[in-house]
């Protein structure tokens, strides 16, 4: 991936859904953060989206020791999908937990674009609810 002319990395960050869970009877909020310039623009026909999201509801470690606290990380049930408004492309992140810490890392792998301006929509859905955020990419 190459960078444009202000310096920015051609693929755009993005923070996926970071779901924040309260205490009994608190309201659950989400957020998604899109990190890097929007517009990216590049001369590219594709981009790849990438980033973090806090855990889904139901998500579990199981198993260990005191040496070795986590055997088994398992995610709560949750989807998460891109789609660009553009040329109707769409598809899923592949996301992945780090047992030692309390984030999922996923990546879109490539985004097709039209040429202009493209806004890609990152879906995080779980059962307590979903967010969504937009980057636009402009191909030049």
């Amino acid at each position: 991936m190459g960078r444009d002319s202000s310096g920015f990395r051609m693929a755009a960050t993005v923070s996926a859904a970071v779901l924040l869970l309260g205490g009994c009877g608190d309201d659950v909020s989400y957020r998604i953060v899109i990190n890097g310039p929007s517009p990216v623009t590049t001369p590219q026909v594709t981009i790849v989206l990438s980033g973090h999201a806090d855990l889904p509801e139901g998500s579990v470690r199981t198993g260990g020791t005191q040496s070795v606290p986590y055997v088994t990380c398992q995610p709560g049930p949750y989807s998460m999908a891109w789609t660009n408004g553009s040329n109707g492309a769409s598809g899923t992140p592949v996301a992945a937990w780090t047992c030692s810490q309390d984030v999922m890392t996923w990546t879109s792998g490539p985004v097709p674009l039209a040429p202009g301006n493209n806004t890609i929509t990152v879906t995080f859905t779980d059962r307590a609810g979903s967010a969504q955020a937009s980057v636009v990419a402009v191909r030049n």
